[in-house]
């Protein structure tokens, strides 16, 4: 009896210096919050929506070495896309998505910006020619912030 007593002191002195470390453990934040970042997998030749706005690949031209190759270039995908605004026809743009290229930006406005952040399938040598639509674009929805 005196050694349970002994363990159940033990357990409720340990759970309470327990407590006290939690209160310890808070972090003050006094950096701002980032704008949220939304990823939107954007399927070939489908129109896919953001707000008002919308896309469509048209096209994809992928040069990118493969996964199992050891290449000199790294190459490129280049995307045909259609611009729509309330789901009606714009424009026809292209943009060249590699290693070498900083600019991603698909569309942009005054609220948000829509950039290119992977393409997939990669290519390996295993999987031959990737068919078009089979490719996702994956894409980041930015919401800028509008200053007063």
């Amino acid at each position: 009896m005196k050694k349970l007593l002994f363990v159940l002191g033990l357990l409720v002195s340990g759970l309470g210096y327990a407590q006290d470390e939690t209160a310890k453990d808070t972090v003050q934040v006094d950096q701002p919050v980032q704008v949220p970042q939304i990823v939107v997998k954007v399927p070939y030749g489908k129109l896919t929506t953001f707000g008002d706005m919308g896309i469509k690949i048209t096209k994809i031209t992928d040069s990118r070495c493969p996964a199992n190759v050891n290449c000199i270039w790294a190459g490129n995908v280049i995307l045909d896309y259609d611009v729509y605004k309330n789901r009606k026809f714009l424009e026809t743009r292209k943009i060249t998505i590699g290693a070498n290229k900083n600019d991603r930006t698909l569309l942009a406005t005054a609220a948000e910006q829509l950039n290119a952040y992977s393409v997939v399938p990669y290519p390996k040598t295993s999987l031959g020619k990737i068919p078009q639509e089979d490719y996702v674009i994956n894409m980041v929805w930015e919401q800028l912030t509008q200053e007063d």
